[in-house]
Order: C-alpha cells, then structure tokens, then sequence
C-alpha cells in the first residue's frame, strides 16, 4: 500500500482538496448515523469511485476539457431522449438509466457538466459571432434550450438550475445585455407556463405528469397552513423539527431521531439531520462555509488564469455546485420550496457523487496550468 500511495500526487489547488475530503467525511459521518454500515460501505464504494475519476481527470491538461464538451453534450442528449423513452421509472420519474453493478445513471448529471463546458468553448472561441441573435442562438443559446427542454419532463429543480447556470455564465462572460434580458424574460415566462399548466390545464398535466407534484411544492411552500398535510409540506415540516432539536451544538453523532420521519434524511434533507446531530455551529455553518471558502478559491482562480475558457470553465462550474448547495440548505430551512437538489459531496449519492467530482477535477486541472493558454490545439 505505501508503494502505491508514494505515487499518488495531488496537484492543483490544496486549499480545495481539503475542502473535498472534509465534506467527503462529514458525508459518511451522516450517512452512517442516517441509513447503518450496510448502507455506509454502499456509500464509501461510490466515494472512491468518486476520488479515483477526480484524480484521473485533474492529471488531464484542460485543453482536452473543451472539445470533448461537444462529444459529451451530444451524447447527453441522446441519453437524454433514450432515458425519456426506456429509463427506469421510479416514484413515476424517469430519470435513471441502469449501467450494471448495482448503479444507475442520470443523464442529466452529465448533461449539466457538459453543457456549462460547452457554452464555455462557445464563448471562447466564437466570441465575435455572438453579437447578433443568429449566432448567439446558434453558438450558446440554443444548446442551453435543448438541454433544458430534454431534462424539464423529469427534473423541474434540475432544467431550472442549469438554466440559471446558463445565465450567470453569461453576465459572468459579459455578453449583450440585450440578449441577457431577453433570456431572463423567457425563463420567467416558461416558469409561468410550466406553474399555470400544471394547476389548471388537464392536457398539460395529462403530457407532463410530473407538474402536479412541482405545483404542490410551490403550493406548499407559498400556504403551509393550507398545504401542511401534504407530503411535501410535512417533510419541511420534520426538518425544521431536526434543526430546532440540533441546536447550537447538537444532539451528538448518530443520536438523530428525525431520521425515522424524513424519508430522504441522507439525501434531500441531509442538512437538516446533520444539524439535529452537531448543531448550528458545526452542522449548519461549518459547511457553508467550506461550500463559500469552495466559491471564494475558484473565484480567485478563475482572475488568475490566462486561458478564457479555463477562466469561464471554473467560475461557471465552481457557482453551479455551490449553487445547489444553496438551494439544498434553502430548502433544509424552509426558505425554498422542496425541489429534490441534493448537498454535493455530503448528500448519499451514486453516479451524482463521481460527476461532482469530475466537474471539480476539472476545476483541480486548471488551477495547476493557470498559465496555459494552448487549449485550442488539443
């Protein structure tokens, strides 16, 4: 074993390596007190999984990031279409694709890596045809839409968080105004169609049966004391217990007692319960601020690297995980409807954990070849 691990060298950003491991830890402390060791070793499994790709990708120079990004958004969308046909339906969602030993794949995990890369390459490399709308729809809107629109029948939270993502990438980049507030025009309005179809109109809810449940939710979060007996509201309604048991300093490792009332307590609400077992100060805060301390590196990061698309390629990347953190802890604390977004790197997960740790092993990659502006000729 010590002849194996004198070659593993970590390269790239320590400050983020350390921030990996301590969320990877506090992911297992959970797991373990939340599901039992069965459940745990499960878990550990897709961790080193998890590990061993991020390691693999941050030993690539990022140059190869860009145009593989046109191969995996292509193959994003097929599976997209292939999972949306034939995927494994579980609690009425096609979302997942079986690819042997025990996993599942969601082709929407890739797809909100790729995409993001992509636009980046875009940018990058096709900045001048992006001031007028046929090349702006042609280079980096339209992808954007496709994904979103393949991944919407399934996963509401998922398409509207890339979408956003999509949208910061893009005042991130500094791209016209104009087509920046026409973007964000067409995501409220979508947003509307998508609420109001699935409130009142019988085809739509009949088309896209996963709308009754994203109205619920709104419904829930927006009249609790109407909507407090429905499943999503009580869920919201158990966390806040778990996190007003935890206190400041919580109940102690494993001694959790929401677990039996949350039915995602490793996953969803996985935030609430580590609060209940180590407090506000060390469930709540201590995690939030490694997902900042996360933000904050990459950001620094991104000022200092020469390469456009290496620059773009972290912030956009770096904000979506961060992001979702937020979202996931909102919707811990009751400030966001439930939208089924887990807590990268602490929430249990299968192929969700291995491509969180490719999109940081892409961010790794470029913090150790700042001054590499060669990526074209990959």
């Amino acid at each position: 074993m010590s002849n194996f691990l004198k070659y593993i060298k970590l390269e790239g950003d320590k400050t983020i390596w350390t921030i990996v491991f301590a969320l990877l830890t506090v992911s297992v402390l959970v797991v373990y007190s939340v599901e039992g060791l069965s459940a745990t070793i499960y878990h550990i499994r897709n961790i080193f999984i998890g590990l061993a790709t991020m390691y693999m990708v941050h030993k690539l120079k990022f140059k190869y990031f860009s145009k593989l990004s046109v191969v995996t958004v292509l193959m994003s969308i097929v599976l997209l279409i292939v999972v949306f046909l034939i995927g494994n339906e579980i609690n009425g969602v096609k979302r997942w694709l079986d690819i042997g030993g025990g996993l599942s794949f969601q082709p929407s995990d890739l797809a909100k890596i790729s995409i993001l890369v992509l636009m980046c390459r875009q940018i990058s490399k096709y900045r001048d045809y992006l001031y007028d709308w046929k090349g702006f729809i042609w280079y980096l809107f339209g992808p954007l839409v496709i994904v979103c629109l393949l991944i919407l029948p399934s996963n509401f939270s998922t398409s509207a968080l890339v979408f956003v993502n999509g949208l910061f990438l893009m005042i991130f980049a500094k791209i016209h105004y104009k087509f920046l507030l026409s973007i964000l025009g067409i995501g409220i309005f979508m947003m509307g169609i998508v609420y109001l179809g699935g409130k009142y109109i019988p085809s739509f809810q009949k088309a896209v049966p996963r709308s009754i449940t994203w109205v619920s939710r709104i419904d829930s979060f927006i009249s609790p004391s109407v909507n407090h007996l429905k499943a999503e509201g009580h869920q919201g309604n158990e966390a806040s217990i778990a996190i007003k048991n935890g206190g400041l300093f919580g109940k102690g490792p494993g001694k959790t007692v929401q677990k039996h009332f949350l039915y995602a307590g490793s996953s969803d609400y996985v935030y609430a319960l580590t609060i209940e077992q180590y407090g506000s100060v060390f469930g709540g805060l201590l995690p939030m601020f490694l997902y900042l301390l996360f933000l904050y590196r990459s950001i620094i990061i991104s000022s200092r690297t020469e390469s456009v698309f290496g620059s773009l390629t972290i912030a956009a990347l770096s904000f979506a995980l961060v992001l979702q953190a937020a979202v996931n802890m909102a919707v811990n604390v009751k400030f966001f409807p439930p939208t089924g977004q887990t807590l990268p790197l602490i929430s249990k997960g299968g192929t969700s954990i291995i491509f969180t740790c490719i999109a940081i092993g892409i961010i790794l990659s470029i913090s150790k070849n700042t001054e590499d502006r060669d990526y074209e000729k990959a």
